[in-house]
């Protein structure tokens, strides 16, 4: 029993959870490294955390859940507090932007941020933003992990010719403006040699473009992950929006597509600039419909380029994104003495 205990409170079913927290902690617990225990706010009691060695808050902003840091810190308690989102920039337009407007909430994220023994994020310009303008005790960064086990074996879709263009993700419909108009340019020039396929989000417009396929939102990660690298695209699309919130997202775009092989098209923004290698693990363009249309047209006539890409974006996966690489992180620069 002398494995070092961290507890993990916050929401645990959503897929930043276990690509953040729940693979590497399952990682070193199956080195013997630590143990966990995962638990919601209401879970939660003084013995809970005189138990833990170390406490982690995940993506919470709970009166409760603070209330829980304060007791941690004054039991002498190693405080992590994990985001992948600028909880404080979200825009009004989301659902949880107009909540994020609660005044409240609002200042229990300013309170973490300030109080937490350390703040874990994914993004070094985000990590930079809070140095900057909410000077935390101590700021980690380093990204989630993929889980290349859950690939093994999966076999990718024989090509029927043309080359398909795809996303897979979330909604983000003023990102994918400018995208659709190059698209539509796209089909223009290319004829039947391209496609479309949009996994969850299906971008305003989309549905006029010709042979395009859209597919429900997989919520189950290890299946969405397994049914990307199946889809064998030629070209993947990540725009982000030039705003405060997205140049504070994470990679997660590149991590996934450079995992399944997929060649991606990059938005120039923070998210993607740090790791995105241009011309060999993918492309980053403006957000403009000139600047999608020539990134995604150089990859569509370009098989050489879209192949080289893949094998060096898979391989800088493999050493940056492993599941051993995320949890030695977690060892080294979180959960140690």
């Amino acid at each position: 029993m002398g494995k070092k205990h961290v507890l993990v409170i916050g929401p645990d079913g959503i897929p930043s959870f276990t690509i953040g927290i729940l693979q590497p902690l399952s990682y070193l617990k199956s080195r013997g490294v630590c143990r966990f225990t995962v638990k919601s706010d209401h879970e939660v009691t003084d013995e809970t955390l005189a138990a833990a060695d170390f406490v982690v808050f995940f993506r919470t902003t709970r009166a409760e859940a603070y209330r829980h840091l304060e007791t941690a810190n004054n039991l002498g308690k190693r405080t992590i507090y994990v985001i992948d989102d600028h909880f404080l920039a979200m825009p009004v337009t989301t659902d949880t932007g107009r909540i994020m407007q609660n005044p409240e909430l609002r200042n229990v994220c300013v309170k973490f941020l300030k109080n937490a023994s350390i703040v874990k994020v994914a993004s070094e310009f985000f990590a930079r933003h809070l140095q900057v303008h909410f000077a935390p005790k101590s700021v980690v960064c380093f990204p989630g992990s993929v889980d290349f086990s859950i690939l093994e074996r999966v076999e990718r879709r024989e090509s029927d010719g043309s080359v398909v263009i795809g996303y897979a993700g979330g909604r983000k419909e003023a990102a994918f403006a400018p995208v659709i108009r190059a698209l539509r340019k796209i089909k223009d020039k290319y004829g039947d040699g391209v496609r479309f396929e949009f996994y969850g989000f299906e971008p305003p417009g989309a549905n006029r473009l010709p042979g395009v396929r859209h597919h429900k939102y997989i919520a189950e990660y290890r299946k969405f992950l397994r049914e990307l690298y199946r889809a064998g695209w030629d070209i993947g699309l990540a725009p982000l929006e030039s705003a405060l919130y997205h140049d504070c997202k994470t990679n997660n775009k590149y991590r996934e597509y450079a995992a399944c092989r997929i060649p991606g098209v990059y938005s120039d923004s923070p998210a993607y600039r740090d790791w995105v290698k241009p011309g060999q693990t993918g492309l980053l363009v403006d957000n403009t419909v000139d600047g999608w249309f020539e990134g995604i047209a150089r990859l569509v006539e370009d098989a050489a380029l879209r192949e080289r890409i893949r094998e060096q974006a898979e391989r800088e996966a493999r050493e940056q994104f492993s599941v051993q690489t995320c949890a030695n992180r977690w060892q080294e620069l979180l959960l140690h003495d």
